[in-house]
């Protein structure tokens, strides 16, 4: 294990370097800045060196079932979660992160292939990804994608690795009333950002919360909505949620489609030049920077998810293009600018994710689940005391997108076979699969009926087209924000205002809270018209 300490350069910036601005000392701690950087690097490249098999598995299973359109990060990282149980903390986060750098560039296959896009996120390289694959310029296309995915990956994750020790010095200010306020920020604000329609939203994200306090109060020792049933005293469990809101309602909608097959199209035949791909994302290296650079920014928002980032750098492309009118009809642009950002915002959620506690997607709120269930408490002391396992990710995230991209460029012609599977046949392979995990985790009867339960629900709101993140994150995020609560008050001695209005950082975070709140409350047109639709 690397010693999870504050380096002690960055008092050196802040107290030497920036009053006297001497380029002497500024060497001198930056030298001092990325040996301790580079030495807690070490451990983690070997422990992902040494479960590089994990990470394959990882890869492969996130290639796998994120071309299937609709399973997206979130569902893959549902179905694989309970198997890790069995691992050690660092080889579960290695096989978990493989996966959650797959789904991103699989998705962006099928969406140029065959213009059915693998997730949302993908939605935009379809618009001239499909053209080209028409005009028999497939496998440019496709080198195009893998590329600029790769690299946006790269820079985003060596972004955050860097960022590291500063991001310490700053978490080191936050304290229980603080992450309270952070934690509170995410489960009101989120619901506004993802959701078309914030008031469903808010009441999906209110849902989430109180099915989170299901179970013991871990203060009183009270029981709270467990309508007598032992089992629940735990709470609901993690994993039977996700398997039924999330695997179970999907298999449900792709059943309710009455295909004999996933998407019907004709045998798709590769065409085109790598050479081509390389010399077009070379020749545009500055579009991609900049397009990478939107992805990690958006993705650092908590709740702007993929297809945002996607969409901003499509429009950026456009913009900055002397042949607008090409887009739409094949323009390689148009994939290079949304693929570099889209693989770029996963590097983009660590910053809130690892470094706040605050889920930027519903893939992340999973891997918070995930952490938890690890005996990893979310929130900035992740990143004092799990130094090496933040680092472990970050890697981890970094190699899972260039070996998707490497196995992607290999395997492109074979990329939509899976979806030759016949609907039956695939659906119950993939419902005998979510349902095991459910029982993998206690093997408790009871998680089956959550399951059913939740997949009811799932269903319901994915006909009413209500987005179900919200619920996820709030369900994530209650139980931190409770613990955040009561150790608060606790170290206030009771003084339940001086301990979350007191300290100059609390106002500043709940005038943040407030002005955010306001400007997304202030309707445009109608009240109801803005909420409801």
């Amino acid at each position: 294990m690397v010693e999870a300490l504050l380096p002690p350069t960055v008092d050196a910036i802040v107290l030497q370097v920036l009053p006297a601005l001497d380029p002497i000392v500024l060497q001198a701690v930056l030298i001092d800045y990325f040996a301790w950087l580079f030495e807690n690097l070490r451990g983690a490249a070997s422990v992902v060196a040494n479960n590089y098999l994990f990470l394959l598995t990882g890869v492969i299973a996130g290639m796998v079932i994120g071309t299937i359109p609709g399973m997206g990060g979130t569902v893959v990282l549902t179905i694989l979660l309970p198997f890790t149980l069995a691992l050690q903390q660092y080889e579960a986060f290695v096989l978990l992160s493989g996966a959650l750098g797959a789904t991103t560039f699989s998705g962006s296959l099928t969406a140029i292939l065959i213009n059915t896009p693998g997730s949302s996120s993908n939605a935009a390289t379809l618009i001239d990804g499909y053209p080209m694959t028409q005009k028999g310029e497939s496998e440019t296309a496709i080198t195009i994608s893998a590329i600029s995915s790769a690299s946006g990956a790269v820079l985003a994750a060596s972004i955050f690795i860097l960022a590291i020790p500063l991001m310490i010095q700053v978490v080191l200010l936050f304290g229980p009333s603080e992450i309270f306020w952070i934690v509170m920020f995410a489960i009101v604000i989120i619901p506004f950002v993802v959701a078309d329609r914030p008031l469903f939203g808010v009441l999906t994200g209110g849902l989430g919360a109180l099915v989170a306090f299901i179970g013991v109060s871990p203060q009183t020792g009270e029981p709270r909505f467990t309508f007598g049933i032992l089992t629940l005293n735990d709470g609901v469990e993690l994993i039977a949620m996700l398997i039924g809101f999330f695997a179970i309602s999907e298999i449900v909608r792709i059943a309710s489609l009455g295909r004999n097959t996933i998407v019907d199209f004709d045998q798709v035949e590769l065409a085109g030049s790598k050479m081509e791909g390389l010399r077009i994302f070379l020749a545009n290296k500055w579009l991609w920077f900049r397009c990478s650079i939107i992805g990690l920014v958006i993705g650092a928002i908590p709740g702007a998810g993929g297809s945002a980032a996607a969409f901003v750098a499509y429009a950026h492309a456009i913009q900055s293009s002397p042949d607008k009118e090409t887009f739409g009809k094949g323009n390689p642009l148009g994939i290079l600018a949304p693929e570099s950002a889209n693989d770029a915002k996963d590097g983009g959620q660590l910053f809130p994710t690892l470094g706040l506690g605050i889920p930027g997607s519903g893939s992340m709120a999973v891997f918070l689940g995930a952490m938890l269930m690890h005996g990893v408490f979310p929130g900035p002391t992740v990143l004092t005391d799990n130094t090496e396992l933040v680092l472990i990710i970050a890697l981890s995230v970094l190699c899972s997108n260039v070996m998707t991209s490497i196995i992607g460029l290999a395997v492109a012609n074979k990329a939509t076979y899976i979806l030759r599977v016949p609907v039956p046949l695939l659906l119950t392979g993939i419902t005998v699969l979510s349902l095991t995990s459910v029982l993998v985790v206690r093997n408790a009867a009871v998680d089956m009926l959550v399951t059913v339960v939740f997949a009811v629900l799932g269903i319901i709101m994915v006909y009413l087209e209500i987005n179900r993140i919200p619920f996820l994150i709030a369900f994530v995020l209650a139980g931190i924000l409770e613990r955040q609560y009561h150790l608060a008050t606790q170290f206030a001695g009771g003084d339940r205002l001086g301990a979350f209005f007191g300290a100059p950082l609390d106002q500043l975070l709940i005038a943040i809270f407030v002005i955010s709140l306001v400007l997304l409350v202030i309707p445009r047109e109608k009240l109801l018209e803005r909420f409801v639709g």
